[in-house]
């Protein structure tokens, strides 16, 4: 598939941008010792990375992108939000949610992000609560309204559906999420 030079710089830029903030985000978390919150956002930055090699023309990936993004879409918000959950009998829970959120039917996939976006978004879980709603509102804009398929105004669904997703992880960078 041939792509112009502005949607390659598009595709690709789009990308690692989210990959940018979602490093950025699993490393100041990190930093915190929120390790699960820290794997969701590296789980989003995995995929956000293989697409930026699959959307540079390299088409032997794409198996792999949509593996991680499937991972990703399934496990990296509830790591995000769970991150309270202390001690090892809850770090087991955890895991179970996880790998349950990878075996469920869509429609439960999406009430568990919801409830993730929402526990994100809760009053006290954040220094700044304003940031930490538009982060949820954000993502939820672009899973929900911006989708992946066809383009506004010429604009591919993709690349704002992954701009929006850069703008939630950065709105959550800067809410400073807490346990």
């Amino acid at each position: 598939m041939l792509v112009s030079t502005p949607m390659l710089i598009l595709h690709v830029g789009g990308e690692l941008l989210l990959a940018s903030a979602c490093l950025l985000a699993a490393w100041l978390h990190g930093r915190e010792r929120e390790g699960w919150r820290a794997a969701g956002f590296v789980s989003m930055a995995l995929a956000a990375l293989a697409g930026a090699v699959l959307y540079a023309g390299f088409s032997a990936v794409d198996d792999l992108h949509r593996q991680l993004a499937f991972v990703s879409s399934r496990i990296g918000l509830p790591l995000i939000a769970f991150v309270w959950l202390q001690g090892a009998p809850r770090h087991l829970a955890l895991l179970a949610l996880a790998a349950a959120m990878l075996l469920v039917p869509p429609p439960v996939a999406l009430v568990g992000n919801a409830l993730a976006l929402v526990a994100l978004a809760w009053p006290g879980r954040s220094r700044r609560w304003a940031l930490a709603v538009a982060g949820s509102l954000a993502f939820l804009l672009a899973g929900l309204v911006i989708g992946t398929q066809g383009d506004w105004l010429g604009i591919p669904r993709v690349d704002l559906f992954h701009l929006c997703l850069a703008t939630a992880v950065l709105a959550w960078i800067g809410a400073r999420l807490r346990g």
